[in-house]
């Protein structure tokens, strides 16, 4: 009867030290795993917030802005339709930190909170169609070797003006005239932060100037084919509009894969 008891004991025993191993090697490894998480400051969190590989679909209906940082990093930089929220009774919630999701919290408000519309409205006349693709990061040449940082807007009919472009957010004209390599370009910066770039316009919408404050859906050009040369060059590739997305973080500018996010406000036209 002692012995019986003695093994009863030992197994209980053997029992609880065999979950404590486990649940500390849980621990440690969602420990490791936490701490080693790329700082958005990093090259390595940088580049990889650039690629914003956040899908439409998981975008939509998203506002809660903290949440987004903790699924973003719980997922290693990468949202797809499917993504599951990180487990709030899990490790990794409960060993992640404020300091670690606030700045990505913060980033992504910054894109998110102000865009309301597609920067290119529907054909009033039904007749015309245009599309995009992610050619994020494609190879340039004109003034030089250099990427892509943008998303271009391709008209079914390559008409110069006929295609309006509206600002995808409230915001301030910070920037107008022309560039060699965008042409007329408009560079507006929204409330959060964002500087959201129109580039390629045919012509501008009137009293739209520098210091002119915009309102979301507001028209403030129209889509054309204008720039690779000094100012009024054109021709030199098709109709279309460039647009992009920066923000400022710790005093560097930085660009952002803007096609999840045309892809997002694409649903409301």
């Amino acid at each position: 009867m002692h012995i019986h008891k003695k093994t009863i004991l030992y197994t209980i025993l053997c029992t609880i030290l065999f979950l404590s191993v486990g649940i500390l090697s849980g621990f440690i490894n969602e420990f490791l795993n936490v701490r080693n998480l790329p700082e958005l400051s990093s090259d390595e969190g940088r580049e990889k917030f650039r690629q914003f590989d956040v899908a439409a679909e998981y975008l939509a209906g998203q506002e809660n802005y903290g949440q987004l940082a903790e699924d973003y990093l719980y997922h290693n930089g990468s949202l797809n339709g499917d993504s599951s929220h990180c487990p709030r009774f899990s490790w990794h919630h409960f060993l992640m930190t404020e300091e670690q999701k606030e700045p990505y919290k913060k980033a992504f408000e910054m894109i998110l909170s102000d865009v309301e519309y597609f920067p290119v409205p529907k054909d009033p006349a039904g007749k015309e169609t245009f599309h995009f693709d992610d050619s994020w990061g494609g190879p340039r040449s004109f003034g030089g070797e250099r990427h892509h940082e943008g998303t271009d807007i391709m008209p079914s009919n390559n008409e110069r003006g006929y295609f309006a472009v509206v600002s995808a957010s409230d915001g301030v004209v910070e920037k107008k005239g022309w560039l060699k390599l965008g042409g007329y370009r408009l560079g507006i910066r929204a409330p959060h932060g964002a500087y959201f770039y129109y580039a390629h316009l045919d012509h501008y919408a009137e009293g739209v100037e520098e210091g002119t404050e915009i309102k979301a859906g507001q028209i403030i050009g129209y889509m054309g084919d204008t720039g690779y040369g000094e100012e009024g060059t054109r021709g030199k590739f098709a109709v279309h509009l460039h647009f992009g997305i920066y923000l400022t973080l710790d005093g560097k500018e930085i660009s952002v894969n803007p096609y999840q996010v045309l892809r997002y406000l694409q649903r409301g036209i």
